[in-house]
């Protein structure tokens, strides 16, 4: 008889700009985190509720508010303690003013409960996440791993990385995460991106552009 996996990850598809929000459930405290609630936070808990579970935490990769607009509705219906970098503090501040440069209206979240860094861990029951620090898409932007699972929001898609263009992005600094807090996991590690299918840090190294040579 195979073991039940500690963790189930379930993905919506939010927000205008398709960004992915992740729920992972952690099976036996039937707590959950959230990864990167961009929008829709109404769905959001909806899908929660329809699960039978508790969302006990709100995990944000970086600050860009097509990850955070819904952190607001989640925070104040449920109590789940925010979690970011603190370089990432004031982009989340200014989330309404950057969605309105989309001609969107966005929430901006309330303040974070915990601030991480590069080695801290969070727990969702007896689950660990580890925090990557993986700065280049913004500069406080994070990673969050958990056994062959990686939280990865903007840093590298399937077949392509985040944008560095944007105000604190750095290309150098974005392909140096990749190579160092990335491709250095097994190869089996899965990679939920913020936005895209999942894919695989072998698939990766194997057939991405940006790191064959490819473009």
């Amino acid at each position: 008889m195979t073991a039940a996996l500690p963790l189930r990850v379930y993905v919506m598809e939010v927000g205008p700009l398709a960004e992915n929000a992740y729920i992972v459930e952690h099976v036996e405290s039937r707590k959950a985190a959230v990864v990167d609630p961009g929008d829709e936070g109404e769905e959001i808990l909806s899908r929660i509720a329809e699960r039978g579970i508790t969302l006990d935490k709100i995990l944000l990769t970086h600050g860009h508010f097509d990850h955070v607009g819904a952190v607001r509705t989640l925070r104040e219906r449920t109590g789940a303690q925010i979690h970011v970098h603190a370089e990432e503090v004031e982009r989340m501040r200014t989330a309404g003013r950057q969605g309105g440069m989309f001609g969107l209206s966005v929430e901006n979240p309330p303040a974070p409960d915990v601030l991480v860094r590069e080695g801290d861990v969070v727990e969702l029951g007896d689950q660990r996440f580890r925090v990557l620090h993986t700065p280049g898409h913004t500069p406080g932007h994070v990673a969050f791993l958990t056994g062959e699972m990686a939280f990865v929001g903007d840093l590298i898609f399937a077949g392509s990385i985040g944008r560095t263009d944007l105000p604190g992005g750095s290309f150098e600094d974005l392909i140096r995460a990749v190579r160092e807090k990335i491709f250095t996991l097994p190869d089996r590690t899965v990679l939920f991106p913020g936005h895209g299918p999942a894919t695989t840090v072998g698939e990766e190294k194997r057939s991405n552009p940006f790191f064959t040579g490819g473009l």
